[in-house]
Protein backbone atom coordinates (compact mmCIF):
# COMPACT_ATOMS: atom_id res chain seq x y z
CA UNK A 1 0.00 0.00 0.00
CA UNK A 2 1.50 3.37 -0.93
CA UNK A 3 1.48 6.26 1.55
CA UNK A 4 1.50 9.57 0.41
CA UNK A 5 0.97 11.86 3.77
CA UNK A 6 0.00 10.58 7.24
CA UNK A 7 -4.09 10.28 7.59
CA UNK A 8 -5.47 13.24 10.08
CA UNK A 9 -5.79 9.96 12.78
CA UNK A 10 -4.04 6.82 12.93
CA UNK A 11 -2.42 3.51 14.70
CA UNK A 12 0.69 4.10 15.48
CA UNK A 13 3.25 0.98 16.76
CA UNK A 14 6.74 -0.08 16.69
CA UNK A 15 8.57 -3.09 15.13
CA UNK A 16 11.87 -4.29 14.72
CA UNK A 17 14.43 -7.20 15.02
CA UNK A 18 12.33 -8.74 17.79
CA UNK A 19 13.52 -12.20 18.79
CA UNK A 20 16.13 -12.22 16.77
CA UNK A 21 14.13 -11.55 13.40
CA UNK A 22 14.48 -8.97 11.12
CA UNK A 23 12.05 -6.61 9.84
CA UNK A 24 12.28 -7.66 6.17
CA UNK A 25 12.04 -11.53 7.51
CA UNK A 26 8.63 -10.27 10.08
CA UNK A 27 7.29 -8.23 6.87
CA UNK A 28 7.42 -11.62 4.84
CA UNK A 29 5.96 -13.92 7.28
CA UNK A 30 3.24 -11.62 7.83
CA UNK A 31 2.78 -11.59 3.39
CA UNK A 32 2.34 -15.32 3.94
CA UNK A 33 -0.17 -14.36 6.09
CA UNK A 34 -1.90 -12.35 4.36
CA UNK A 35 -2.23 -14.63 1.41
CA UNK A 36 -3.63 -17.70 3.08
CA UNK A 37 -5.88 -15.26 4.80
CA UNK A 38 -7.41 -13.96 1.34
CA UNK A 39 -5.79 -10.47 2.28
CA UNK A 40 -6.50 -9.82 6.16
CA UNK A 41 -3.87 -10.96 8.89
CA UNK A 42 -3.03 -10.19 12.26
CA UNK A 43 -0.14 -8.05 14.07
CA UNK A 44 0.28 -8.98 18.02
CA UNK A 45 0.75 -6.39 20.42
CA UNK A 46 0.73 -6.01 23.79
CA UNK A 47 -1.50 -3.49 24.23
CA UNK A 48 -5.27 -2.58 23.91
CA UNK A 49 -6.49 -0.48 21.82
CA UNK A 50 -9.81 0.21 23.87
CA UNK A 51 -12.33 2.89 22.19
CA UNK A 52 -9.59 4.57 20.65
CA UNK A 53 -9.66 2.36 17.42
CA UNK A 54 -13.10 2.65 16.93
CA UNK A 55 -13.73 6.21 17.69
CA UNK A 56 -11.39 7.68 15.59
CA UNK A 57 -12.69 5.20 12.55
CA UNK A 58 -16.52 6.50 12.87
CA UNK A 59 -14.89 10.22 12.72
CA UNK A 60 -12.67 9.73 9.50
CA UNK A 61 -14.57 7.04 8.10
CA UNK A 62 -11.62 4.43 7.91
CA UNK A 63 -8.27 3.53 10.30
CA UNK A 64 -4.58 3.08 8.64
CA UNK A 65 -2.12 1.17 10.73
CA UNK A 66 1.20 2.89 10.46
CA UNK A 67 4.26 0.65 11.63
CA UNK A 68 8.06 2.44 12.40
CA UNK A 69 11.29 0.65 13.03
CA UNK A 70 12.29 0.45 16.34
CA UNK A 71 15.28 1.14 18.08
CA UNK A 72 17.96 -1.09 16.78
CA UNK A 73 19.50 -1.91 19.56
CA UNK A 74 18.85 -5.39 20.72
CA UNK A 75 19.21 -6.07 24.26
CA UNK A 76 21.02 -8.76 25.75
CA UNK A 77 17.98 -10.52 26.70
CA UNK A 78 16.82 -10.10 23.11
CA UNK A 79 19.67 -12.86 21.97
CA UNK A 80 18.51 -15.53 24.36
CA UNK A 81 16.95 -18.54 22.68
CA UNK A 82 14.09 -18.35 25.65
CA UNK A 83 10.43 -20.37 25.25
CA UNK A 84 7.83 -17.88 24.50
CA UNK A 85 4.02 -17.99 24.51
CA UNK A 86 2.44 -19.45 21.32
CA UNK A 87 -1.21 -17.58 20.85
CA UNK A 88 -3.74 -19.66 19.47
CA UNK A 89 -7.59 -18.05 20.08
CA UNK A 90 -9.28 -14.83 20.43
CA UNK A 91 -12.31 -13.38 22.38
CA UNK A 92 -15.42 -11.99 20.31
CA UNK A 93 -17.89 -8.81 21.66
CA UNK A 94 -19.73 -12.41 23.40
CA UNK A 95 -17.10 -13.29 25.16
CA UNK A 96 -16.73 -16.25 23.64
CA UNK A 97 -13.53 -18.47 22.82
CA UNK A 98 -12.38 -18.63 19.16
CA UNK A 99 -9.93 -20.05 17.32
CA UNK A 100 -7.38 -18.27 15.54
CA UNK A 101 -7.16 -19.30 11.89
CA UNK A 102 -4.54 -22.28 11.53
CA UNK A 103 -1.96 -20.19 10.03
CA UNK A 104 -1.59 -17.37 11.93
CA UNK A 105 1.26 -17.30 14.21
CA UNK A 106 1.30 -14.86 17.12
CA UNK A 107 3.94 -14.92 19.97
CA UNK A 108 4.87 -12.78 22.74
CA UNK A 109 7.32 -13.11 26.00
CA UNK A 110 6.11 -15.49 28.52
CA UNK A 111 6.76 -13.08 31.50
CA UNK A 112 6.24 -8.76 31.33
CA UNK A 113 9.02 -6.30 31.69
CA UNK A 114 8.25 -6.29 35.30
CA UNK A 115 8.94 -10.09 35.72
CA UNK A 116 4.93 -10.60 36.15
CA UNK A 117 3.66 -13.95 34.05
CA UNK A 118 1.86 -11.97 30.83
CA UNK A 119 -1.69 -12.70 31.36
CA UNK A 120 -2.99 -10.98 28.09
CA UNK A 121 -1.69 -10.17 24.51
CA UNK A 122 -3.43 -8.25 21.33
CA UNK A 123 -3.39 -8.43 17.74
CA UNK A 124 -4.28 -5.98 15.58
CA UNK A 125 -6.81 -6.87 12.51
CA UNK A 126 -4.65 -6.31 9.27
CA UNK A 127 -5.95 -6.06 5.35
CA UNK A 128 -4.49 -5.10 2.66
CA UNK A 129 -5.50 -6.03 -0.68
CA UNK A 130 -2.29 -5.59 -2.29
CA UNK A 131 1.54 -7.41 -1.56
CA UNK A 132 2.97 -5.78 1.56
CA UNK A 133 5.68 -3.45 1.02
CA UNK A 134 8.82 -1.73 3.31
CA UNK A 135 9.30 2.13 2.78
CA UNK A 136 8.09 4.96 2.06
CA UNK A 137 8.76 8.90 1.98
CA UNK A 138 6.74 9.66 4.80
CA UNK A 139 7.83 10.20 8.02
CA UNK A 140 5.94 10.69 11.88
CA UNK A 141 6.69 13.47 14.09
CA UNK A 142 6.04 12.65 17.40
CA UNK A 143 5.80 16.45 18.82
CA UNK A 144 3.19 16.74 16.28
CA UNK A 145 0.80 13.71 17.38
CA UNK A 146 -1.29 13.74 20.13
CA UNK A 147 -2.81 10.48 21.79
CA UNK A 148 -6.67 10.81 20.29
CA UNK A 149 -8.15 9.36 23.85
CA UNK A 150 -6.55 11.98 26.38
CA UNK A 151 -4.90 14.51 23.96
CA UNK A 152 -1.78 14.46 25.42
CA UNK A 153 2.00 14.16 23.72
CA UNK A 154 3.06 10.61 23.61
CA UNK A 155 5.34 9.43 25.69
CA UNK A 156 9.18 8.36 25.03
CA UNK A 157 7.78 4.19 25.95
CA UNK A 158 5.06 3.96 23.81
CA UNK A 159 4.07 1.23 21.60
CA UNK A 160 0.90 0.70 20.28
CA UNK A 161 -1.56 3.88 20.09
CA UNK A 162 -4.42 5.68 18.00
CA UNK A 163 -3.16 9.38 17.32
CA UNK A 164 -4.14 12.36 15.67
CA UNK A 165 -1.78 14.95 13.80
CA UNK A 166 -1.80 18.84 15.07
CA UNK A 167 -0.38 21.23 13.21
CA UNK A 168 0.39 21.84 9.49
CA UNK A 169 2.72 19.52 7.60
CA UNK A 170 5.33 21.65 6.29
CA UNK A 171 5.54 23.28 10.20
CA UNK A 172 6.36 20.04 11.01
CA UNK A 173 10.30 19.82 13.11
CA UNK A 174 11.92 17.77 15.89
CA UNK A 175 12.33 13.77 16.03
CA UNK A 176 10.88 12.03 12.90
CA UNK A 177 10.21 8.38 12.27
CA UNK A 178 10.40 6.56 9.15
CA UNK A 179 6.93 4.69 8.35
CA UNK A 180 7.94 1.36 7.17
CA UNK A 181 4.50 -0.07 6.52
CA UNK A 182 1.12 1.29 6.10
CA UNK A 183 -2.18 -0.98 6.07
CA UNK A 184 -5.86 -0.80 6.61
CA UNK A 185 -7.77 -2.08 10.14
CA UNK A 186 -10.75 -3.26 9.99
CA UNK A 187 -13.57 -3.71 12.32
CA UNK A 188 -13.20 -5.06 15.45
CA UNK A 189 -9.62 -2.94 14.51
CA UNK A 190 -8.16 -5.16 17.38
CA UNK A 191 -9.13 -8.70 19.30
CA UNK A 192 -8.01 -10.18 22.54
CA UNK A 193 -5.86 -12.91 22.16
CA UNK A 194 -6.58 -16.28 24.68
CA UNK A 195 -5.08 -19.94 25.03
CA UNK A 196 -1.69 -19.33 24.78
CA UNK A 197 0.60 -22.37 24.75
CA UNK A 198 4.33 -22.54 25.13
CA UNK A 199 6.58 -22.76 22.42
CA UNK A 200 10.01 -23.72 23.06
CA UNK A 201 13.15 -21.94 22.03
CA UNK A 202 14.42 -24.27 19.58
CA UNK A 203 11.14 -24.45 18.31
CA UNK A 204 11.16 -20.90 17.92
CA UNK A 205 14.76 -20.67 15.86
CA UNK A 206 13.52 -23.05 13.80
CA UNK A 207 10.66 -20.86 13.01
CA UNK A 208 12.54 -18.13 12.35
CA UNK A 209 15.30 -20.11 10.21
CA UNK A 210 12.58 -21.00 7.74
CA UNK A 211 11.14 -17.58 7.37
CA UNK A 212 14.36 -16.12 7.02
CA UNK A 213 15.57 -18.56 4.27
CA UNK A 214 12.36 -17.86 2.85
CA UNK A 215 10.86 -21.42 3.11
CA UNK A 216 7.25 -21.24 3.25
CA UNK A 217 6.32 -25.13 2.97
CA UNK A 218 8.32 -25.38 5.74
CA UNK A 219 6.93 -22.10 7.59
CA UNK A 220 3.51 -23.62 7.04
CA UNK A 221 4.09 -27.65 8.70
CA UNK A 222 5.65 -25.70 11.31
CA UNK A 223 2.94 -23.35 12.00
CA UNK A 224 0.29 -26.74 12.05
CA UNK A 225 2.56 -28.42 14.48
CA UNK A 226 3.14 -26.30 16.96
CA UNK A 227 -0.60 -24.34 17.29
CA UNK A 228 -2.63 -26.25 19.52
CA UNK A 229 -6.28 -26.64 18.77
CA UNK A 230 -7.66 -24.39 21.53
CA UNK A 231 -10.88 -25.68 24.37
CA UNK A 232 -13.85 -24.32 22.94
CA UNK A 233 -16.78 -23.73 24.62
CA UNK A 234 -20.40 -24.52 23.62
CA UNK A 235 -21.24 -21.37 21.25
CA UNK A 236 -23.46 -18.90 22.70
CA UNK A 237 -25.29 -16.44 20.16
CA UNK A 238 -23.48 -15.80 16.59
CA UNK A 239 -20.61 -14.00 16.09
CA UNK A 240 -18.80 -13.59 12.66
CA UNK A 241 -15.76 -14.95 12.48
CA UNK A 242 -12.95 -12.68 11.18
CA UNK A 243 -11.73 -15.14 8.46
CA UNK A 244 -15.48 -16.00 7.05
CA UNK A 245 -15.94 -12.39 5.41
CA UNK A 246 -15.40 -11.96 2.01
CA UNK A 247 -11.68 -12.32 0.87
CA UNK A 248 -10.45 -8.21 0.44
CA UNK A 249 -8.55 -10.08 -2.39
CA UNK A 250 -8.43 -13.33 -4.97
CA UNK A 251 -7.59 -16.14 -3.89
CA UNK A 252 -3.62 -17.13 -4.17
CA UNK A 253 -2.44 -20.39 -5.13
CA UNK A 254 -0.39 -21.83 -2.83
CA UNK A 255 2.45 -22.39 -5.33
CA UNK A 256 2.58 -18.06 -5.58
CA UNK A 257 2.28 -17.92 -1.81
CA UNK A 258 5.45 -20.04 -1.34
CA UNK A 259 7.51 -17.22 -3.63
CA UNK A 260 5.97 -14.48 -2.26
CA UNK A 261 8.53 -12.23 -0.97
CA UNK A 262 7.95 -8.49 0.38
CA UNK A 263 8.54 -5.94 -2.20
CA UNK A 264 11.27 -3.50 -1.04
CA UNK A 265 11.37 -1.64 -4.11
CA UNK A 266 10.08 1.51 -2.46
CA UNK A 267 11.86 1.16 0.22
CA UNK A 268 14.36 5.00 0.38
CA UNK A 269 18.17 5.23 -0.17
CA UNK A 270 20.05 5.74 2.87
Amino acid sequence: MTLKHLPPAFCWTKIGSESGETLPTIVLRKEWERRLGGGRFLWGTSQSLGSSARGAAHRIGSLMALFSPASSNVKPADRKREDVLLWNAWIDVSGQVRPLPPHTFITSRKTLPSGRRREHHYALVCSSPTELSIGSRVKAYPEHLRNVCTGKPLGAAFGTVVVECIGRTSEQTGKRYPIALAVELEAPYFVRLAQPSVLKGRDLAAMHKASREGDFETWLELVKRFRNPPSIERERGFTRDLFDMPSVESATPLGNVAGAQPNFASRPRP
